[in-house]
């Protein structure tokens, strides 16, 4: 374990080490290809993610000046920053990368009290510390997807599982069917609705009095639907149009439904309201609404949801 001050492998693609012997020593202790879980520092890094256990980096024992395994305009943010400038440029290169999704992010002192408090913070960002063998356990049932390395040249694998699940070996899949389709393995499912900010008028070529009270809308379900919109808005070039989570309006923590068997009866009550009862389909699972109507389809599917588990509706 490590701290860092933000987690970005997509431009980011080392672990750093302040001097020779400081790298040497973790040489020393791993091989190849060890896991280092990433939480940042409680006062550096964006404030939603101090204190937080947020991703698993894959480590080679392939070393080198860190400004080999950086994107060109984050070595220059580095270096005009005196804090870290000229910091950290003993590096070994990050072959794979898996973020946490955000609603299961916990703080460094609750998640690893044991290993946290084995060293003092500086320590632990300068050198590493390795985990107590009690917790890793506590790593392992974290739910993560994978991210882009920079110099990454192998495909990632964007399914939404356990970090277990993540270091087993994996079975062949069908492919998918759907535009900007992202797997998940079967477990529990939260179902969600995504709403599209932006000017609807440009983005879809019409008047302001045709879409007047309606918004675009994806309805589904997955373990995160956090990890979700961020999968989806990646499909999308920068700029004004972002995806949000409308529904559920708060995400627990556990999802309450659990398998997608249940997810999938609701997702389909979803699709059904939508298309009955006069929504657009924009393809896929993707449809312009008025936002009453949208209340409803939310609702109309935590109810066969929760008839699919022989349960009474709570919406």
């Amino acid at each position: 374990m490590t701290s860092f001050w933000g987690f970005n492998p997509d431009s980011w693609g080392c672990i750093g080490f302040a001097t020779k012997p400081k790298l040497d020593y973790f040489l020393k202790r791993t091989k190849s290809g060890v896991i280092v879980a990433i939480y940042v520092t409680k006062g550096k890094g964006q404030e939603q993610e101090r204190g937080k256990v947020v991703g698993f980096l894959e480590v080679s024992h392939q070393s080198g000046h860190a400004k080999n395994f950086i994107s060109g305009d984050q070595w220059a943010i580095k270096e005009r920053d005196p804090a870290s400038r000229g910091k950290w440029l003993f590096a070994l290169k990050v072959t794979r990368a898996w973020k946490v999704v955000e609603e299961e992010r916990q703080s460094i002192n609750s998640l690893l009290p044991k290993t946290y408090s084995s060293a003092h913070p500086e320590f632990i960002g300068s050198q590493g510390v390795p985990v107590a063998a009690h917790e890793v356990e506590k790593l392992l049932n974290l739910t993560v997807y994978e991210v882009p390395v920079y110099g990454q040249k192998s495909k990632i694998d964007s399914k939404i599982e356990s970090f277990e699940n993540v270091l087993r070996p994996s079975l062949a899949v069908y492919p998918a069917k759907e535009p900007y389709w992202v797997g998940e393995t079967d477990g529990p499912k939260h179902l969600y609705i995504l709403k599209l900010s932006g000017n609807l008028e440009s983005y879809l070529g019409r008047s302001e009095s045709e879409l007047e009270n309606k918004i675009i809308v994806k309805v589904g379900f997955s373990r995160s639907p956090l990890t979700r919109r961020d999968q989806i808005q990646a499909a999308y070039p920068s700029g004004m149009y972002k995806w949000e989570v409308l529904y559920p309006e708060k995400i627990p923590i556990e999802p309450p439904y659990p398998n997608a068997e249940v997810a999938i009866a609701g997702e389909d009550a979803m699709k059904a309201r939508l298309t009955k009862d006069g929504g657009e389909p924009l393809g896929g699972e993707f449809f312009l609404a008025d936002e009453g109507l949208v209340i409803r389809t939310w609702h109309a599917g935590k109810f066969e949801a929760e008839a699919k588990l022989k349960l009474p509706s709570t919406s």
